[in-house]
């Protein structure tokens, strides 16, 4: 670590790759060294290097998840979360979403007709818990981040969407994420998949389309046809039918790597177009 602060750069690359090979264990160390150091030069070399741990770390957990045989959506959401907020107590983000579970499953009523149900899953959410759309700073990075939406309440539409998704199934809803031009919404079948459908069948079994960017409004497939023809997009069969979570985690992290090109954060764009790559799906 004394050589941290050497002029000569093929010195310091040297020791910056043998302290990133020693992973997070060596953190509290660097974090010792720093707080003992006045060294502006020094602590940007520190905190570069933390950083690049701590990438590094979410890089290889990301690319479990995506080559797991289930990709848990809560556990892939909170993984992007940790590309901000590397300290990040993800016990705590599973249980604030176990809790909004809870209060929407007393409420709920299972002999109630599908809308009915709808009905009182945004009534605890959004009426009760005040979740809503960040309309005012749509293009906000931090709407993208779950445990930022859990705090403040406020998301843009996948964050809100992935949320939905998770309580919803976690309470045996059969809803499934969509990923619509510009939009995502979510899907209500008949039945819970099995995996096994044709197309036709999963066309034929949804119910009717959420939007949780809107407080849950219902809406129909002549409504996407609508919203497409807006758009000037050509129909096609993907924005009716329901993804599989590497889509919609990787939805997230294309959110968010638009946000931060807006905001000009270069270094932000090129590390999350990157995990965007181990997930193996196209944007």
């Amino acid at each position: 670590m004394n050589l941290l602060d050497d002029p000569d750069q093929e010195v310091y690359r040297h020791v910056q790759n043998k302290l990133v090979s020693l992973g997070p264990s060596i953190i509290p160390s660097l974090e010792s060294f720093w707080e003992n150091s006045f060294d502006p030069v020094l602590h940007e070399r520190i905190e570069d290097l933390i950083h690049q741990i701590q990438f590094n770390l979410v890089c290889q957990d990301l690319k479990e998840w995506s080559a797991s045989s289930h990709q848990n959506l809560l556990q892939g959401a909170i993984l992007v979360a940790r590309y901000q907020y590397p300290e990040l107590d993800s016990q705590k983000i599973i249980s604030q979403v176990e809790r909004l579970r809870k209060e929407i499953w007393l409420e709920m009523n299972y002999n109630l007709t599908p809308l009915e149900q709808v009905n009182v899953f945004n009534h605890v959410l959004f009426s009760l818990h005040n979740f809503s759309p960040n309309t005012i700073n749509i293009h906000d990075p931090q709407n993208a981040y779950l445990n930022i939406l859990l705090e403040t309440k406020k998301g843009n539409p996948i964050s809100l969407g992935i949320l939905y998704l998770v309580l919803g199934q976690s309470l045996k809803m059969p809803v499934l994420g969509v990923n619509l031009p510009q939009h995502f919404v979510v899907s209500y079948h008949k039945n819970m998949l099995a995996g096994s459908e044709s197309e036709q069948e999963v066309r034929s079994g949804v119910l009717f389309y959420i939007n949780p960017f809107n407080k849950g409004i219902i809406f129909s497939r002549e409504d996407i046809s609508l919203f497409l023809k807006k758009l000037k997009l050509e129909n096609q069969p993907e924005f009716y039918l329901p993804c599989d979570n590497r889509i919609i985690i990787n939805q997230l992290i294309t959110s968010l790597i638009h946000s931060y090109e807006l905001a000009g954060v270069a270094l932000k764009v090129r590390e999350l177009s990157y995990l965007r790559e181990l997930i193996g799906t196209a944007a």
